[in-house]
């Protein structure tokens, strides 16, 4: 009887195909790039992308999912551990800027082209944001009694920009001294001192 060899997956192809869908997508617009220039530079045939994405949509949902998740995975790990509000947006802020700074293209891509996923999928991922943002404004809350609802999530939404400004700008400083920037400049924006230690 003829034995038949299943032919096993490089675990690790997936993952290359999404950085290097990530980063060609942040360094030349993710719609001005095709299949080929994914594989090509994920090392793999053409072909061989389709083995784990029908198409260049597919990749860009799953890069963009992938993206959200580790936020939004790393928030509930953060928050599930306790602590006071203010120790624990400390360490939302921290994750964020390690986000930001590990996975700048993924976020990149985010910014510049979670507006042409489909529709089901951009309210999914807005849905997530949405809920992550809500953490933030939640712990910021009993540390900001001064500001209302809309001026919390101003304040927010300011912190996190600041983070991601580093997604478009590339200062050419050291990865320690830009996250320690990026810090001072977040907590200015949630008008807090980080704490002490």
């Amino acid at each position: 009887m003829a034995m038949t060899r299943s032919r096993t997956r490089d675990p690790e192809r997936k993952q290359r195909i999404l950085a290097s869908a990530a980063a060609l997508g942040a360094r030349h617009g993710f719609h001005a790039i095709s299949m080929t220039d994914i594989g090509s530079d994920a090392g793999i045939v053409g072909s061989g992308i389709y083995r784990h994405f029908d198409s260049k949509t597919s990749i860009l949902v799953a890069m963009l999912d992938q993206g959200m998740a580790r936020l939004a995975g790393r928030a509930a790990e953060i928050i599930a551990a306790g602590g006071s509000p203010a120790r624990i947006l400390a360490e939302l802020v921290r994750d964020h800027i390690a986000a930001a700074i590990e996975d700048r293209d993924v976020l990149a891509v985010y910014h510049m082209e979670a507006h042409t996923l489909p529709e089901a999928d951009q309210r999914r991922l807005r849905r997530a944001q949405r809920h992550y943002i809500e953490e933030w404004v939640h712990l910021l809350a009993p540390l900001r009694p001064d500001l209302a609802d809309a001026e919390l999530r101003l304040a927010v939404h300011a912190a996190i920009g600041a983070i991601q400004s580093t997604l478009f700008y590339r200062s050419g400083l050291a990865d320690d001294r830009l996250a320690a920037l990026l810090q001072v400049m977040a907590y200015s924006c949630l008008g807090i001192a980080p704490p002490a230690g």
